[in-house]
């Protein structure tokens, strides 16, 4: 019994430090020094004490945060990891067809470029501006069918995008579509951008991870299995290097 006394005292000195309130401590002004004609504490029973500490941890856990849970897209791979602590990331500001700034050429209109980090890839920027991390643009026949492959895509294939995805725009006239996808454990949520740009003639696209540095080949997996689809059911075509791989 001293040890079940001695941690409710703990607990209570918890809640002391939570700054939670504890009804059943004495006004602040009598832990003074004693004096030899100090009024009679308030008598309570071992069981008040008991039930009045349990009912003060109880308040005290309500401060504590809550855990942020996963916005789990509804078609991810299975329930799995959706209740999950996530780490989406914050979504760009900057996405869609803008007028940008451009280092080799001043200025471009088109899709954001990537910055330093290996986790991006897209196609509206000059090549000079970031050699690295631009591909070329796609030639193909409408968003349409880039909207069809998305439509049907297999969530979890090459053991990537097991969260699912979600489609957030798409503008069959001005020929633009944007998808979010989202990692199976940790929630991450990467962006795709796909748009006909009518000065080039072929469709630029953007894939990018939102947090993080590498994303061990994620978005590169995600790009060969969208164009290998476009390649194979609309005779869409790409440069590729010589390994094969969207050049």
């Amino acid at each position: 019994m001293n040890m079940i006394m001695i941690t409710i005292a703990k607990i209570a000195a918890a809640c002391g430090i939570l700054g939670v309130g504890v009804a059943f401590l004495p006004p602040s002004h009598s832990y003074s020094t004693p004096q030899r004609h100090a009024p009679r504490a308030i008598k309570r029973s071992r069981r008040g004490f008991l039930s009045s500490a349990a009912a003060a941890a109880a308040s005290a856990t309500a401060f504590l945060p809550a855990a942020e849970t996963a916005d789990a897209f509804e078609n991810r791979l299975d329930g799995r990891y959706a209740d999950a602590p996530a780490t989406p990331g914050a979504q760009p500001k900057d996405l869609g067809v803008l007028a940008r700034k451009s280092r080799a050429e001043g200025s471009y209109v088109g899709l954001k470029a990537c910055g330093n980090s290996p986790n991006c890839w897209a196609s509206s920027n000059p090549y000079a501006d970031l050699p690295g991390r631009t591909i070329s643009g796609w030639n193909g026949g409408s968003i349409k069918d880039v909207k069809k492959v998305i439509d049907t895509y297999e969530v979890g294939q090459n053991g990537i995008d097991g969260g699912g995805f979600k489609v957030m725009e798409y503008d069959e006239k001005g020929q633009y579509l944007y998808v979010q996808f989202q990692s199976y454990k940790a929630g991450y949520i990467d962006d795709f951008e796909c748009w006909f740009n009518p000065k080039s003639g072929k469709f630029d696209v953007r894939s990018s991870s939102r947090v993080g540095y590498s994303d061990l080949g994620v978005n590169s997996a995600r790009l060969e299995y969208i164009a290998g689809r476009l390649e194979k059911e609309f005779k869409w075509t790409f440069e590729r290097s010589r390994n094969g791989l969207l050049d």
